[in-house]
């Protein structure tokens, strides 16, 4: 049915993301560091909304799983099609997060000026608005100026709230961006 796999998509994830930091600097001279790790891939493709709170299918486990193929597109719709239904765009789009990254604008995000309210706890979100859709991808303080990558949402503008996490949100300027990577 589908044009991607898990694996692939993960295979794409670990060579354009892992291993690298991606260096923001912001107006009033916020530094964002954003750094991402094998272990966040499950969740950022949002296995929780298909299988719920079952850890074996977040983290390093999930990880393993879908490398070992034992989590696929087809176990995900036999297990809960709603679920995969909610993150099938995640997975259409995830492969743009790297022209996301290069190419988007960073919001500071205040959970509380979201209407209709999120459970994402972020600071910093990176949208990228295009014709069809909207890309979202929120970052978490990890300690420092160091940040991690918490959610990815992607919003159509047919969405009944197309505008959701970037309304009445702090636009900030990119001062200075830069793509290393880690030894």
């Amino acid at each position: 049915m589908s044009k991607f796999t898990l694996k692939s998509i993960l295979q794409d994830y670990e060579q354009d993301l892992c291993g690298k930091t991606f260096f923001y600097e912001l107006n009033n001279k916020w530094e964002v560091n954003l750094v991402f790790h094998k272990e966040d891939f499950c969740h950022l493709i949002g296995l929780q909304h298909v299988y719920g709170k079952d850890k074996r299918y977040l983290g390093t486990s999930g990880y393993r799983s879908i490398v070992d193929e034992k989590i696929t597109v087809s176990s995900l719709m036999k297990h809960n099609k709603k679920g995969f239904n909610y993150i099938k765009k995640r997975l259409e789009y995830f492969s743009k997060i790297y022209e996301l990254l290069t190419t988007g604008d960073v919001v500071k995000f205040y959970a509380d000026r979201v209407r209709p309210r999120t459970t994402v706890v972020a600071d910093f979100l990176v949208k990228d608005g295009r014709k069809e859709v909207m890309l979202h991808l929120f970052m978490r303080r990890e300690s420092g100026s160091q940040f991690s990558p918490v959610s990815f949402i992607v919003k159509s503008q047919k969405d009944k709230y197309p505008n959701q996490y970037i309304a009445g949100q702090e636009h900030k300027t990119i001062t200075t961006f830069s793509v290393v990577e880690n030894k």
